[in-house]
């Protein structure tokens, strides 16, 4: 049984990424000081997920809790014991993609089909081309049929995600992140990580997000818009928020007041964390509007701007000039179209 370890950093559809030199000392410099000023986003929690030995145990949990409900919707409540007869069959795909959904359909092969013998011949990650052969199962025959479309959805569903996502990734100068909005939970999360985009806090432990109903429900009766952004913010302990705080906001005098009151609190505690601010559907130039206004206060080093919100591929080129960190979009992952796969047994 082989199971390749290889997880990409960086995929696009094509495999076609290629750092283009500059033309010129000042295209050098000019990038070098583009780069040093834009803030690195919080976004980016793949290493709860998948290191570099593989899925994490919360990854590896999640694939078998899914695993195990989808078994069991096919009526399958333990292991499939293995027959006589026995036969060979092949995962090929039927598109050019992204593969994604490896670990979790390994999980399938080897936990519950004892005896079957598999070769997986493209890893997490990897650019798959149409007509490839990206699994070989050699087992019972009765434990093929029975896993084969659960492991089509499985693998068909993630890889859909990763490529949608390298698609949109291929498009956007702004790192992309997912959003709350999963189907599958961690495993759609980490399936976008697969094609290039960041996976937003994993869960609400990870990191601590006020969104709206959080802020409504924190805040003291009365307490409406910028005033209340501030005081809750003044309020939070920051031994609680996590790997990083998300404030979302609804206008431009939010924004203004989530940086500002953020910056002080920062100034006055010598503290080091950064507030997100996710700028809930203002549009691309009202974004801008809010970074450069944030900039011109002074606040811009203490803060993150997500811009989030009514964001499509359609008008992905409009938010290039928004000058905010990072775009969240459920477009990755959510009602995306699964890669086409089918499975070929031996003798069809």
């Amino acid at each position: 049984m082989k199971t390749p370890l290889r997880v990409r950093d960086v995929v696009s559809p094509d495999d076609d990424v290629s750092d283009a030199a500059p033309n010129g000392v000042d295209d050098v410099l000019a990038e070098t000081v583009e780069k040093v000023e834009q803030l690195v986003p919080p976004h980016d929690r793949r290493h709860k997920l998948i290191s570099s030995d593989g899925p994490t145990e919360w990854l590896i949990e999640s694939a078998r809790r899914w695993v195990s409900a989808m078994l069991a919707d096919e009526g399958v409540h333990g292991v499939i014991e293995a027959r006589s007869r026995r036969t060979k069959a092949e995962i090929r795909s039927r598109d050019d993609g992204v593969l994604s959904g490896v670990y979790v359909a390994d999980i399938l092969l080897r936990e519950w089909m004892p005896g079957a013998r598999f070769t997986w011949t493209s890893g997490e990650g990897s650019n798959i081309h149409a007509g490839d052969c990206i699994l070989t199962i050699e087992g019972c025959r009765h434990q093929i049929l029975l896993c084969e479309r659960i492991i089509l959805n499985i693998l068909g569903r993630l890889s859909g995600i990763a490529t949608n996502t390298a698609h949109w990734v291929s498009k956007s100068q702004i790192p992309l992140a997912a959003t709350r909005k999963t189907g599958w939970g961690a495993l759609d999360k980490a399936a976008v990580a697969m094609g290039g985009g960041l996976t937003h806090r994993i869960h609400r432990a990870d990191a601590l997000m006020l969104k709206e109903n959080d802020l409504a429900s924190t805040a003291e009766d009365g307490d409406v818009g910028p005033t209340r952004v501030r005081k809750v913010l003044r309020d939070i302990p920051l031994d609680s928020i996590g790997a990083f705080v998300t404030v979302e906001v609804r206008s431009l005098d939010e924004a203004l007041a989530a940086a500002e009151s953020w910056g002080e609190r920062m100034l006055e505690e010598n503290g080091k964390n950064r507030l997100n601010i996710m700028l809930d559907n203002m549009g691309p130039e009202l974004s801008r509007d809010a970074v450069l206004d944030i900039k011109t206060r002074g606040f811009r080093e203490y803060v993150t701007i997500e811009a989030s919100g009514n964001i499509t591929f359609e008008n992905l080129e409009a938010w290039q000039g928004s000058k905010v960190d990072v775009i969240s979009t459920s477009g990755l992952h959510r009602a995306t179209s699964p890669l086409d796969l089918t499975c070929i047994f031996e003798g069809v």
